[in-house]
């Protein structure tokens, strides 16, 4: 993000955006406690102050400390903006954590075979619900068998995106469903 905004790449941009978001999204669904520093719910970047401060520059911690601008902040709030997208994101991720009990942390995770080394992918699931994460970590298009949601026991039909706010219908074992660079799928069978 930190070079994007410096040379005002727009697409570097939305890979930046879309980059923190599934990381994000990652801690969020993965269950335990989300992890934010200050910032990160923004779009702050590194904030390399702390060097002129001889009580602070022997700890690069404090690069991710920074100082609040508070007129950063109000940003969030006009449409287009980094701290825009970067806070509605942040925003609609809790809303879809609260709104899926079944991502609470009861040791209900269990890793799926995606078949593919750049999509890492987890079922939750506790009693009748379920929910599959899946997250594509590639700068490149990836692509995942129909079989990755059907090898722990029940078999789904149709797949709620609640990301993306879509339904995917669940397809043969010998096809594919398409995930776009660090594109990210919360899927819940309907």
């Amino acid at each position: 993000l930190e070079k994007a905004l410096e040379t005002n790449d727009q697409n570097a941009l939305k890979t930046a955006i879309a980059r923190t978001t599934i990381m994000q999204a990652m801690s969020f669904f993965i269950g335990g406690v989300p992890m934010l520093f200050y910032g990160d719910e923004i779009g702050y970047t590194n904030d390399y102050s702390y060097l002129q401060d001889a009580d602070k520059n022997y700890d690069n911690r404090w690069m991710h400390r920074p100082m609040i601008d508070w007129k950063k902040n109000e940003r969030r709030n006009e449409i287009g903006t980094v701290e825009y997208n970067v806070f509605s994101n942040t925003k609609k991720l809790i809303s879809i954590r609260n709104s899926l009990p079944v991502i609470k942390d009861k040791k209900n995770l269990t890793w799926l075979h995606t078949g593919n080394k750049h999509v890492a992918g987890f079922l939750r699931a506790w009693d009748d619900k379920r929910v599959y994460c899946i997250f594509n970590f590639s700068n490149e298009v990836a692509n995942i068998s129909w079989y990755t949601f059907k090898q722990n026991g029940m078999v789904p039909v149709k797949l709620y995106d609640h990301w993306r706010q879509i339904i995917y219908n669940v397809q043969y074992d010998h096809q594919y469903v398409q995930i776009n660079p660090y594109q990210f799928l919360i899927l819940e069978p309907r």
